[in-house]
């Protein structure tokens, strides 16, 4: 994450989930609610960033497990 910061990784990994069809709910559901729904949808607006370093994780597992069930198999 070179010179990326975390409002701004956190914002693109949110905005890949909506394109991908879920909503800040699933996403907050899929977290574990580790966070409200609210705070995901603050995340995607570039209003505010994860505060804790678990819920950064947590976000990017979500995104690296949606990532992995669209991409095609060769």
């Amino acid at each position: 994450m070179s010179g990326e910061t975390t409002a701004n990784r956190a914002q693109e990994l949110v905005k890949q989930l909506l394109e991908r069809g879920l909503t800040p709910h699933q996403i907050a559901e899929e977290m574990e609610n580790r966070v409200s729904w609210r705070s995901i949808y603050r995340w995607a607006k570039g209003e505010h960033e994860p505060q804790q370093p678990a819920a950064m994780k947590a976000l990017e597992a979500v995104a690296a497990r949606y990532a992995a069930a669209q991409s095609p198999v060769i």
